[in-house]
Order: structure tokens, then sequence, then C-alpha cells
């Protein structure tokens, strides 16, 4: 016999079933997601950050891994349905080499460009 509560269409299954889903997808998926391209002469990292401006990330490198913090705001009104990450995010990225704590910054249709110069 199929599980009321799991079935297909239940209304339990709906609110409480995929909101834990997506509230355990946000623990185990790291945000914001990234790329990273390694060239001879620079580390590129492209991380897509929709809905925020440059003075809305806090960008650092420490040692070999760049760190990427911020705030994403919530709307106003009741959800219906909730899949997009809100809150602060902290990302630690490992760039796999040495670069200096300068970056370049760009910032177009909701990708955040960071351009690091690596050391030697």
């Amino acid at each position: 016999m199929k599980d009321f509560f799991l079935a297909n269409g239940s209304v339990f299954r709906h609110i409480f079933y995929t909101t834990a889903m997506v509230y355990d997808r946000r623990e185990q998926e790291p945000f914001p997601p990234v790329n990273v391209y390694l060239c001879a002469d620079r580390v590129l990292v492209q991380a897509l950050v929709p809905g925020l401006e440059l003075g809305d990330i806090r960008i650092s490198v420490e040692e070999n891994d760049l760190l990427l913090e911020g705030t994403i705001g919530r709307g106003s009104g009741r959800y219906v349905r909730e899949e997009r990450y809100s809150g602060h995010f902290r990302r630690r990225i490992p760039l796999g080499c040495a670069v200096h704590s300068q970056a370049r910054l760009d910032m177009g249709k909701g990708i955040l460009h960071i351009e690091l110069r690596k050391k030697g």
C-alpha cells in the first residue's frame, strides 16, 4: 500500500517533503556555483550570483583560496515555491596555486568574473 503522506499530489508531500529537499540541497550544494579556469599566468573564476551587484559581495584571497561572502535578500510576500537560494553565503574556493590578492572584477548577466594573477 502506498504511503498516503508521500503519494504524488499529497499536500503533506508538497509542503513538507519538497521544502525539506530545498533546504537539504542548500546544505549539500555550495553557493554560489563557480567555474575555475587555470591559465598560464592567471586564474579565472566565474560565480553565478543573480540579483547581486559587485558591492554586495565581499571578495578576499587567503593563501591559495578565494573567499566569497554576501547576502541574497528574500522577496516579500508568501512563497508558493522557493527554489533560489536566499540568505547569507560564505564560500571558500581552492584555486590550486598561489595568486596575488589584487583581483580584476566584472559583473554581467548575473555572473561575477574574477581574474587573479598567479604568483611567480
